[in-house]
This record gives structure tokens, C-alpha cells and sequence, in this order.
């Protein structure tokens, strides 16, 4: 299957893209949809993110650093998403340690059934109900990526969403068609906010492509910003100086070279 990813339209048409994210990485999320030529909307009180939501193309909403008010505004937006086929993408960021976020990601995704659900190998498992390991929101556990390709599979038929689960090695099913995807850096670890970034990367492709061609894409996507930032890191040896160059490498990707660049294999 065809891997080419449309982001000329994108910068033509500059989709409107609604995000409700976690404060610690709000800038750099808005930063990112802006770097892809989208742009980006962070309104979260709930009296307003219905209009909000309804003007959008797509929606990104995260559980990171949740708070009552977040909360209340998400449920909203994914109502008004599901009522008029905007497309989503939640970010289960936490449930792996949080009751909380578990049971209120679980009735968000039974209600609104969002376009794709992102998250780490622990999260991804702790919505499914099956075992997992994790230390605050990092995931402990490290499957094989046969063990990964199985876990992501399921996780899709389970959620009866496309499933993205973030990691070194990232993975994403529809159910049907599974991929690995092994673009990245080892120093994304290091700066606050990559896996919230991968989320509105995603969203932004949502606006233009099918679920499962944006979820593989956003990947890729994001890991090729890390390789470009670590070149960068790797002559400047400054840990900001990568985070930085994340955006910076966001705003000069074009569509030929993630085709080009991406490392993914496709299992059906």
C-alpha cells in the first residue's frame, strides 16, 4: 500500500485543528501543528469547545495533567466530533496509573469511538485489560515486535479504533493491516511533550487522510524530526538545542522525503 503522505494540501488549505492538551506541553504542541502548515486552536473551557470543535477538521484531545474542567471540555468535543464525522485522536496518556484516566478514557472511547487511539505499550494494555508494567506515565513493558504487531492487532479489534502505540519501536493497526514503524531518536525520551507532539501530528493528518495512513504517517513523521534534531544535537551537544530542532525539522519535512525516509513494514 501507498505510504505517500499529502502535506502540500495540508499547507495549502491550513486545515483548523482543535486541540485539548495537557499545559506542560500546550506551546510546543501548537508550535508543531503550526511547523506542519495547519493551525492550531487550544480552546478548553467548556462553554465554548462545542462552537470550537464544529468549525474544526479534526480533533486532538490528551490526558495529560487532567483536570475537572479538561475533563468536562473533552466529553463535549468528542460528542460534537462524533455528531458531525470530524475526525479525532485521543491521547490515553496516564491510564496505566490512574483509575481515574482508565475509566474516563474507557466511557470517551465507548461513546465517541475516536478515529484513532494513541498511547504507550502500558496504556494501550491497561485499556485492553491485560497486563503491563510502568513507571508514573513511562511504559516498563517491552514486547518483541512480533509480540508488538500481535498486542497492537488486538488492541484495534478490542477498541474497534486504529490503534497507535508509541514506543522505540512505534505500532499501528486498523485490525486488519498492522505496521511497525522504526524512525526515531533515543533522545526523545529526554524532552517533555514528543508523545503529546505525535498526537497533533497525527490530528493534522486526520484533517486530510484516513485513520490508518495518519497514525502510520504521524509516526514516521515524528521520528524523522527526531533523527533530523539529533543531527543537529550531535554537533551543538545541547539537549534544548534538539527540542528545539523537533519543530524546526517539523517545518522543513516535505512529502517525498518521509515516503523516502520512512522504515515501516506492513503486516496483513
Amino acid at each position: 500500500m501507498s505510504l505517500k503522505v499529502n502535506l502540500d494540501e495540508i499547507r495549502c488549505e491550513k486545515p483548523l485543528i482543535h486541540c485539548i492538551t495537557n499545559h506542560i506541553s500546550i506551546n510546543d504542541c501548537a508550535n508543531v501543528v503550526l511547523a506542519l502548515g495547519a493551525k492550531p486552536i487550544m480552546a478548553e473551557h467548556p462553554k465554548e469547545v462545542s462552537e470550537i470543535t464544529k468549525m474544526s477538521e479534526a480533533l486532538a484531545v490528551n490526558l495529560g495533567n487532567i483536570s475537572d474542567s479538561r475533563m468536562k471540555s473533552i466529553m463535549i468535543s468528542g460528542k460534537i466530533a462524533k455528531e458531525n464525522k470530524i475526525p479525532s485522536v485521543i491521547d490515553v496518556v496516564g491510564v496505566a496509573c490512574s483509575e481515574l484516566r482508565l475509566d474516563f478514557a474507557k466511557e470517551y472511547i465507548d461513546r465517541y469511538n475516536p478515529s484513532v487511539i494513541k498511547g504507550n505499550e502500558a496504556e494501550i494494555r491497561a485499556l485492553c485489560g491485560f497486563d503491563f508494567c510502568t513507571k508514573g506515565v513511562d511504559s516498563q513493558s517491552e514486547s518483541s515486535d512480533k509480540e508488538l504487531v500481535c498486542l497492537c492487532k488486538k488492541a484495534s479489534e478490542t477498541l474497534s479504533s486504529v490503534v497507535l502505540i508509541s514506543g522505540k519501536t512505534d505500532c499501528v493497526s486498523d485490525g486488519s493491516k498492522t505496521a511497525l514503524i522504526k524512525n526515531g531518536s533515543s533522545l526523545m525520551p529526554f524532552v517533555t511533550g514528543t508523545g503529546c507532539m505525535l498526537n497533533v501530528v497525527c490530528a493534522v493528518l486526520l484533517a486530510k487522510n484516513e485513520p490508518f495512513l495518519s497514525a502510520v504517517n504521524s509516526a514516521v513523521l515524528m521520528g524523522l524530526a527526531g533523527e533530523k534534531a539529533e543531527e543537529k544535537f550531535k554537533k551543538e551537544n545541547s539537549i534544548t538545542s534538539f527540542h528545539n530542532s523537533i519543530i524546526d525539522a517539523m517545518f522543513l519535512m516535505n512529502s517525498e522525503y518521509i515516503t523516502e525516509n520512512g522504515r515501516v513494514k506492513i503486516y496483513e
